[in-house]
């Protein structure tokens, strides 16, 4: 087969429309944790009737274990944006290595919600934020609260039940450095903490809608 040249594949038009690859960010992951049998355990649910909280996700590979640390917050529907500039979230997360203690979830609940005005450590690394698809947010929690499953066509469409409006890493706001965790297998591929991440993320946004549910039933 031939090549395209690089002057009509790599422009910014073209590069958006790509599908994954094996080479994926996210496929080299999801390959790693499959092979490896990575083991995930939620191990705090602390979120209320509003859907206000907090909740730790640890992931645990072969050597070292990793932990999302997740606020929700209850948002003025008003404040919600996409945009860099918003300062305010559905939810903000941190990812913690290794496996926070109390004092460690007190000292990122103060900073982690604040995303940019607050300061993370090198136990830190990444920090996150994400606001729900409203749509399909509400749809697929009215469908579980009435004892139905969600429509197929409309998950399909929208894709999300929440969006990440930033993942930083690699020192940002205090986080820990690239170099300082790049030698580990697991990390040493570009973005790999970045897409545990939002691995995670998913996986909170799965159970928060279930837990609304369960309280509006």
């Amino acid at each position: 087969m031939q090549l395209r040249p690089p002057s009509r594949v790599m422009k910014a038009a073209r590069l958006g429309a790509f599908h994954q690859s094996r080479l994926s960010f996210m496929r080299q992951l999801l390959r790693r944790l499959k092979r490896e049998q990575w083991q995930f355990q939620r191990t705090v649910w602390s979120i209320d009737g509003q859907g206000v909280g907090r909740a730790v996700y640890v992931a645990r590979g072969p050597e070292r274990a990793y932990s999302l640390v997740a606020f929700a917050h209850d948002l003025d529907p008003a404040l919600r944006s996409d945009r860099v500039i918003a300062t305010a979230w559905d939810a903000t997360f941190a990812l913690f290595d290794g496996v926070p203690d109390e004092v460690e979830l007190q000292r990122l609940q103060a900073n982690v919600p604040k995303q940019e005005a607050g300061r993370v450590s090198s136990r830190e690394l990444c920090m996150a934020r994400a606001n729900r698809s409203v749509r399909l947010f509400d749809h697929v929690l009215q469908e579980l609260a009435a004892g139905r499953q969600p429509d197929c066509a409309f998950v399909e469409q929208v894709g999300y039940l929440m969006r990440t409006t930033a993942v930083y890493g690699s020192g940002k706001f205090g986080a820990a450095d690239r170099e300082s965790v790049a030698a580990r297998p697991e990390l040493s591929a570009p973005f790999q903490a970045e897409m545990l991440t939002v691995f995670l993320i998913r996986a909170f946004s799965v159970d928060l809608v279930e837990h609304l549910a369960q309280v509006q039933a």
